[in-house]
């Protein structure tokens, strides 16, 4: 007779599960946990199917509550720890794993390519983040936001990595319907103007497309496109936004400079003063030693 496969995880120590870190499963007590869980690679994007065992997995197993983080992990509550190792069994077969906590790399956050305001897409280029630097060990936590237009639903311009698209407006044959100002109307920064049904984009333009949404007359065309780089943003009781570095920057830019700043950000983090233990975030570390000299490899 085949020997039936088991899914066996051995429990050492006060919940620290083998194979699962312990900053992923909060003790609660002698008996009870919190289990953190998301999608592998990382993703705020959940299918119907996994959001059906999570609702069985938190009814079987703990108190039959969710709770959505910030960043779009999922956190089981009160879940027994004599049930947990078939519970993290459930999860894995549904393709989620313990995670999205503690000094790594965590879920990378993107909005969704459906959204009419959105200039381009970054779910794909948010899923090579995810593959390449997901989990990776860092000094403190790190946060990368992606966000597929200016209005930056995603939170890209307080987090650690934020990556915003960018795209050129282009004006195309520059005579306007008669009358017709939506595009000028549209656009928050007054950079669109309309004299004598013609049509100018003014240095003022942020390349946040909402002109193109505007017109309704093939006027104003999309060219270029790309990405918009801020590094240093956070959240929490001392907020900061990133600070930008580099503009029209193309897919496989953005992972190199996003190799560039986790490699220098391991390698210059100090402790924090006063601290024997936490390290600097992200932000800390360019406020005290300068972009510039941050971005320098050494």
């Amino acid at each position: 007779m085949m020997k039936r496969e088991t899914f066996n995880l051995e429990m050492p120590k006060v919940g620290i599960i083998k194979g699962v870190l312990a900053k992923d499963i909060e003790v609660v007590g002698e008996k009870v946990v919190n289990l953190r869980t998301c999608a592998r690679p990382y993703r705020n994007m959940y299918s119907a199917s996994q959001l059906r065992t999570i609702k069985l997995v938190a009814e079987e197993y703990g108190s039959g509550k969710v709770h959505l983080s910030p960043r779009h992990n999922l956190e089981i509550p009160e879940v027994r720890q004599k049930d947990l190792d078939r519970a993290l069994r459930e999860l894995y077969i549904a393709g989620l794993f313990p995670g999205g906590a503690g000094t790594s790399v965590r879920n990378i956050f993107t909005c969704p390519d459906w959204c009419s305001s959105s200039v381009r897409p970054v779910q794909e280029i948010g899923m090579m983040v995810s593959h390449n630097f997901g989990d990776r060990d860092m000094p403190n936590k790190v946060t990368i936001s992606f966000a597929g237009c200016l209005n930056g639903c995603s939170r890209p311009y307080n987090t650690d990595i934020g990556i915003v698209a960018m795209a050129e407006v282009v004006v195309d044959g520059n005579v306007c319907k008669e009358g017709c100002r939506a595009c000028m109307e549209s656009c928050p920064f007054d950079a669109v103007e309309v004299v004598d049904g013609r049509v100018r984009v003014t240095e003022g333009c942020q390349y946040c497309g909402r002109c193109l949404n505007a017109c309704e007359y093939g006027v104003l065309k999309k060219g270029r496109t790309g990405f918009r780089v801020l590094i240093g943003g956070k959240e929490g009781s001392t907020v900061r936004f990133g600070v930008e570095y580099m503009r029209w920057v193309d897919d496989f830019e953005v992972l190199e400079i996003i190799d560039r700043v986790l490699r220098n950000y391991q390698e210059k983090a100090a402790l924090r003063p006063g601290s024997t233990r936490k390290r600097e975030r992200l932000s800390e570390v360019i406020e005290r030693l300068g972009m510039e000299a941050f971005m320098e490899d050494n």
